[in-house]
């Protein structure tokens, strides 16, 4: 039982708002009914509460609504903290260059867009009358600094500041013979093994060397336009299932450990990107260290066990809800990932599921400029949206992507060509018969997902209530079926 008036509190709490509902059911015998009750705040569903009498389950409902608020505006302060803390003023950096070299600056306003009570502000740098990348952000002051970061990005790439100030500032009263300037990777951290390497770089699990048992994920990378923009994105995301990202750095080499992978995926930087290249910089990412097991091992192993049971139903639905509560805040923040797929979804060390490799993610704004600049056939063709080989699409594709994920948590496949059969007509929106009878309520949420039209697929938000809705579901057939065996 809740030890205060929590109801009250809650709607003081939420005073400002309108949307604000209880739902619930009741099951059991007559004599012995269970009540349980939970919160919808502007279309959000909070965690229920049980109780004996409807009154003491919206109680505890109540309770654990407002706990989860309070959390949530905590972590939000200390993630602004964290922020501000950690944040390179590049603004400084960029004004400090210009008046060195006697050059001209100003950041000039581009253009606004979103609604007027959350603007989102775009800011771009001119330099002595050179025009720079355009930086966006909740500010004025959020956009003209990472403006400025990719401005300052942008300078250190340009010969005459690489082979004439660079050299001159770093190595004043040096002989050639004297060692070059350390790593910061190597001398901040403790390079452990290689989780993993591609097209992208490498990943390295790392050891800070001044905090204790304090362990990385350090992310590295040629730096490129569609590298810096994955930091962009994940520095402003702050979410409990979306890998978090702690800062980035640049270093004229790469590092590359001997190390030996176990998977499929080892090896090593080929050389055209490394020795070949001796003007590339590259972009260091420290990020949470997750554990090495993706989704993708999680459906394998699944897929060797019996039949399908309630145990991995009810953990796939736990796994779908925590997806599209990454997802919805990824749109909430005018992201697309497009690329969300078994193998881009980790586990951190806690158990909680955390979408990760933003290396595709692109803006989702509302004007026709930024749709035109996207690229058709991004992604992996396997979860890709039917629309998302154009260039016309929008955050729907991501919608897509996790209804194809979704069923594949809870349906045993094949493998060879029985899997391609029943994947091809999933895609087509056409699920196995006894995959509908098996699982009806989460047949209905999956084939919403998979429309052929974008606009006739759920937003997140709703997806996310009616998961939490199926979940009820699911929890009172289980309370059901253990009062029958009393």
């Amino acid at each position: 039982m809740a030890t205060r008036n929590d109801l009250l509190e809650l709607h003081e709490y939420v005073q400002k708002t309108r949307e604000l509902q209880y739902d619930g059911f009741e099951a059991g015998p007559v004599h012995d009914k269970t009540f349980t009750q939970w919160v919808v705040l502007n279309g959000k569903v909070y965690p229920n509460g049980v109780g004996k009498t409807k009154k003491e389950a919206k109680s505890n409902a109540a309770k654990h609504a407002l706990e989860s608020l309070l959390e949530s505006k905590h972590q939000d302060t200390l993630n602004k903290d964290n922020q501000r803390q950690g944040e390179v003023n590049f603004i400084g950096i960029v004004d400090h260059y210009c008046q060195r070299k006697n050059l001209c600056h100003s950041y000039i306003e581009e253009r606004r867009c979103g609604p007027a009570h959350d603007p989102q502000f775009v800011y771009k740098l001119m330099i002595d009358k050179k025009d720079y990348p355009e930086g966006e952000g909740r500010t004025v002051k959020e956009a003209k600094q990472n403006a400025a970061r990719l401005a300052w990005s942008a300078l250190q790439e340009q010969s005459d500041w690489d082979s004439k100030d660079a050299v001159k500032e770093q190595n004043v009263g040096k002989s050639q013979n004297e060692p070059s300037i350390p790593s910061r990777f190597t001398s901040e951290f403790d390079p452990l093994e290689c989780l993993g390497r591609g097209a992208f770089g490498r990943v390295y699990k790392a050891k800070h060397k001044l905090l204790v048992e304090k362990y990385y994920a350090v992310k590295v990378v040629c730096c490129e336009e569609t590298s810096l923009r994955e930091v962009g994105t994940l520095s402003e995301l702050f979410h409990c299932n979306i890998v978090r990202y702690h800062t980035f750095w640049m270093e004229d080499s790469g590092y590359q450990g001997n190390y030996e992978l176990t998977d499929s995926s080892a090896g090593s930087y080929s050389s055209s990107q490394t020795s070949n290249n001796s003007s590339a910089k590259y972009l260091y990412i420290q990020m949470e260290l997750c554990d090495t097991k993706t989704l993708k091992e999680w459906i394998k192993k699944k897929n060797t066990e019996s039949l399908q049971d309630s145990r991995r139903r009810e953990e796939g639905l736990s796994i779908a809800k925590q997806i599209v509560s990454g997802v919805e805040y990824i749109h909430y923040k005018k992201h697309i990932h497009r690329d969300l797929k078994p193998d881009n979804i980790l586990f951190g060390l806690d158990g909680e599921v955390k979408i990760g490799d933003f290396g595709l993610v692109t803006r989702d704004d509302d004007d026709d400029d930024a749709l035109m600049e996207r690229t058709g056939q991004r992604g992996t063709t396997t979860y890709m949206a039917p629309e998302q080989r154009e260039k016309n699409y929008d955050r729907k594709v991501d919608i897509f992507a996790l209804g194809l994920i979704y069923f594949e948590l809870l349906w045993k496949l094949s493998t060879g060509h029985e899997r391609v059969v029943v994947w091809d007509d999933a895609r087509n929106q056409k699920l196995p018969e006894e995959f509908s009878l098996t699982f009806p309520q989460e047949n209905q949420i999956i084939e919403s997902m998979l429309h052929e039209k974008p606009e006739d697929r759920p937003e997140a938000k709703k997806l996310k209530a009616e998961m939490e809705m199926c979940a009820q579901t699911l929890n009172a057939q289980n309370m059901h079926q253990e009062d029958a065996t009393v």
